[in-house]
């Protein structure tokens, strides 16, 4: 338990090392929304295009892999549908709480597979986020459009579902990075002279400045009286998602290293994005804020836990 707290220590240390500069204003006012901008659109897809180029997809593990993932997302979904039908929440309300049931923030499962299981760990987080990524996008605008209905950013238009949806795949630089990598890897054109040690570069500057950017994200003011709604949600992000995935590689005989992995995303904090699709398609956006903020910091306390207790049962 101890070695696993030492392994995630630093992850959350570059997080609270951003939220402090952000907070200081250091180096300057607005650095650090340039940062994420940069880590968005151009070290992390780097990172992505890196691995899924170098992911062996003759592995006959990997159907298993991507069904268990995808099944825990719908298992988890269906939770949060159901709370929020017994709760009787509002649309706004309860679109947020299915994003911070579902959505997983990526950087930090990618942080936190290199940094305690290696760069094996990472690979495999990386073919995880290449099954997830895609699916978690394409059913939330799908869910949230048809919770809301169809409007635009500014809620004075209506915008169709099929244009929403390719929107959200073909604008994703990290679903376009996926796609890159798996397709050019499938056709065995990777590696490629020059263009992948340029990107093997980017990807190593990735993950410290991305989790710097993560932990400047943060906004304690956005914390209010949120309720049962964000012990709900929660409850869905921390426990279904990681139990539904636990037992189904349990099921499925999917044992050490990418049982270990998998776990991974059932137990990360939401995805900072999910406020910027909850302002554009009628989510509560300050609620999310706050299920970000909250969620973030209560997986300080919660990860060493789920990891050793991953590693007890599946490891």
């Amino acid at each position: 338990m101890f070695s696993i707290s030492l392994s995630v220590l630093p992850v959350f240390l570059l997080l609270v090392a951003g939220a402090v500069c952000q907070r200081w204003r250091f180096p300057m006012e607005g650095f650090w929304s340039g940062v994420d901008k940069l880590s968005y659109w151009v070290l992390f897809p780097a990172l992505l295009f890196n691995k899924t180029s170098q992911i062996d997809f003759t592995n006959p593990m990997l159907p298993k892999y991507a069904f268990i993932l995808l099944f825990a997302l719908m298992v988890t979904a269906l939770f949060v549908f159901i709370i929020t039908w017994l709760m009787k929440v509002v649309a706004s309300t309860a679109s947020s709480m299915l994003q911070a049931g579902v959505r997983f923030n990526t950087f930090i499962v990618l942080a936190l597979a290199g940094s305690v299981y290696g760069n094996d760990g990472l690979v495999l987080a990386a073919l995880g986020a290449s099954v997830l990524i895609p699916a978690v996008n394409v059913f939330l605008v799908v869910s949230m459009v048809l919770m809301h209905g169809p409007s635009s950013a500014d809620g004075t238009s209506s915008v169709s579902l099929p244009r929403l949806v390719s929107g959200a795949l073909i604008r994703n630089p990290l679903i376009v990075s996926i796609l890159l990598g798996s397709g050019l890897n499938l056709l065995g054109l990777t590696p490629i002279i020059l263009v992948s040690d340029v990107v093997g570069m980017l990807s190593q500057a990735a993950l410290p400045l991305v989790l710097l950017a993560v932990g400047a994200s943060v906004r304690l003011e956005a914390i209010r009286s949120v309720g049962m709604t964000f012990v709900m949600s929660s409850m869905a992000r921390f426990i279904v998602f990681p139990l539904v995935i636990g037992a189904m590689c349990w099921w499925l005989d999917v044992r050490g290293l990418p049982a270990l992995v998998a776990v991974l995303f059932g137990v990360v904090p939401t995805a900072t994005s999910a406020y910027a699709l909850a302002r554009q398609l009628g989510g509560d956006a300050d609620r999310m804020a706050a299920y970000i903020t909250m969620q973030t910091l209560l997986s300080v306390m919660t990860l060493p836990l789920c990891i050793w207790l991953s590693q007890l049962y599946l490891g």
